[in-house]
């Protein structure tokens, strides 16, 4: 996958549906955009890499109408890439089971925010990530 430091193509309307500031980070297609240049790291890049998978089963543009559209697509997509970047920050913190809950933790937060549409609870992300991660 590449990388970018610009907006995704479709920013003028993933603005009209999600609240998203300068660091957020997109994969369109086989490429990442990275507004802010933010360092992206393993688990990170897994995350991402995973959605390039899941447009290219569907389609980019119609993977990303469907993302938009339907909250229980959405959070099917990004409880798989949370999944899949849990277990790989886990595979890299063996042994530091605290630090791995936190971060379980953080990420749980973000699927439950706002930056997703508030469309799944903190208690059920934390739970289908885990479940997920195994």
């Amino acid at each position: 996958m590449k990388t970018v430091k610009k907006q995704p193509p479709n920013i003028d309307v993933l603005k009209k549906f999600f609240k998203i500031t300068e660091d957020v980070i997109f994969t369109y297609g086989d490429t990442i955009y990275n507004p802010s240049g933010a360092y992206i790291n393993k688990p990170l890049m897994i995350h991402e890499a995973t959605h390039s998978l899941q447009q290219g089963h569907m389609g980019v543009t119609k993977w990303w109408e469907t993302y938009i559209k339907d909250p229980s697509f959405r959070v099917a997509q990004e409880v798989e890439a949370y999944g899949n970047q849990l277990r790989e920050y886990r595979k890299n913190n063996k042994n530091k089971r605290s630090k791995v809950y936190n971060f379980h933790t953080d990420i749980a937060q973000e699927l439950s925010s706002s930056l997703y549409g508030n469309v799944i609870s903190f208690t059920d992300s934390f739970r289908l990530i885990g479940e997920q991660s195994l």
